[in-house]
């Protein structure tokens, strides 16, 4: 899935998207933000996030592992601590949320959500 964003903001729900597939996100003077939290399934396998003078926050569970790469010129990243999950988690909790982010004059956040 591709998500542009110009000059204003956007809202994805990723709990609609297939296991597996693809989500690309490009953010020029805007905002967007992407709800994890209701996925039952495994995350997605690749997350591609670019923002350009603007905003992007994305929103996980409290115990989801998550990897983040990337840069950031002028702007910033942050990743809120994990929360771990009771004894009885499954395995799939466990797969890292891989998110490769790039941001100019922008801000990228992960932030925790029960």
């Amino acid at each position: 899935m591709l998500s542009l964003t110009l000059f204003g903001g956007n809202r994805i729900d990723a709990s609609v998207l297939e296991p597996g597939e693809r989500l690309v996100c490009l953010v020029f003077l805007g905002g967007l933000e992407v709800d994890f939290t209701g996925c039952t399934e495994p995350p997605l396998q690749e997350i591609v996030v670019v923002s350009l003078l603007g905003g992007v926050n994305l929103k996980v569970r409290p115990e989801q592992a998550v990897r983040l790469e990337g840069f950031s010129v002028l702007g910033g990243r942050n990743v809120e601590p994990r929360r771990l999950a009771a004894p009885t988690s499954s395995a799939l909790d466990d797969l890292p949320l891989e998110i490769s982010a790039y941001s100019l004059f922008g801000g990228i956040n992960v932030k925790r959500k029960s």
